[in-house]
């Protein structure tokens, strides 16, 4: 166990190194944060604009709940399809800078453009698949056991997905076949993965909560003196931090899952990741 744990700390601080060094790769995270926003405030009003005022029209009963429905799926779509292109570009501009390189936020997107067709397509499954799942773990007829299997199976679909952008973007697989060579390269990286993420994971919880902390000491100091403007200035920084944790995990994120990737596909531990993998790496996928 403390072994698993220090191999995710050293993969952590590796991934976060290669950030800090180029935060160029902040950005991704930034734009794809921004439009998926957008998305939302456009699709949401849309929806509204349907339930409240479709009846000045004409439009009631199914075919109001069939408009609003497709509007939402269409938001549910739009959002996956846009993180997984930008999530495509930052895998990209990370691996051509763990080989060496130093990649623009171009170069990733250019990589990613090569992949529009596959990343679509993805992101209707992947949409469809994680919209089905939350029904089912929101559904009251089936009770806690069918509650209990939908979590499991988005637990397993989470691990079998783990790799599938990577895949798309290097090998041009369809959803698929993507998601078998996913689990593919899974079996031959899994305690790297595994590690890596979990600890990744847990630092950043940790992080996130010194957030918390300036949020409920705010919280505290409002009780005190009555001053709105100290809780919303408590606030505002709660969140401008939150914000700057999140980009800088996706980014992290990203350097990893590019850096385990090309380790399980060539067998080539990228430079200042020696720490965090495992001797004896398997051999090429």
């Amino acid at each position: 166990m403390f072994e698993m744990f220090s191999r995710g700390w050293s993969l952590f601080k590796t991934s976060m190194a290669v950030v800090w060094e180029d935060k160029s790769l902040l950005l991704l995270p930034l734009l794809s944060g921004l439009i998926v926003i957008l998305l939302v405030i456009s699709m949401v009003g849309g929806m509204i604009g349907v339930l409240f005022w479709g009846p000045l029209i004409g439009i009631s009963g199914w075919p109001q709940l069939v408009i609003a429905t497709i509007l939402g799926f269409l938001l549910y779509f739009s959002a996956f399809a846009v993180s997984t292109y930008l999530n495509a570009a930052l895998i990209a501009c990370a691996t051509l800078k763990l080989e060496g390189g130093n990649p623009t936020i171009g170069d990733g997107l250019a990589v990613a453009r090569t992949r529009l067709g596959p990343i679509l397509k993805w992101s209707v499954l992947a949409a469809t698949v994680d919209l089905i799942l939350s029904a089912l773990r929101s559904s009251r007829r089936g009770g806690l056991l069918l509650r209990s299997v939908a979590t499991i199976a988005g637990v397993a679909w989470t691990i079998a997905v783990f790799f599938v952008v990577p895949v798309i973007v290097y090998e041009g697989l369809s959803p698929f076949a993507a998601i078998k060579r996913s689990v593919a390269i899974m079996r031959k990286a899994w305690g790297e993965s595994f590690s890596g993420t979990m600890g990744m994971g847990i630092i950043f919880g940790l992080l996130f909560l010194v957030g918390l902390l300036v949020f409920f000491l705010g919280l505290i100091l409002w009780t005190f003196t009555d001053s709105w403007g100290v809780f919303v200035g408590f606030l505002l920084a709660a969140m401008i931090y939150w914000v700057i944790i999140g980009l800088y995990y996706s980014a992290a994120h990203g350097v990893l899952l590019a850096a385990l990737y090309r380790y399980a596909r060539t067998g080539k531990i990228s430079r200042g990741f020696e720490k965090g993998f495992y001797k004896n790496p398997w051999a090429p996928a």
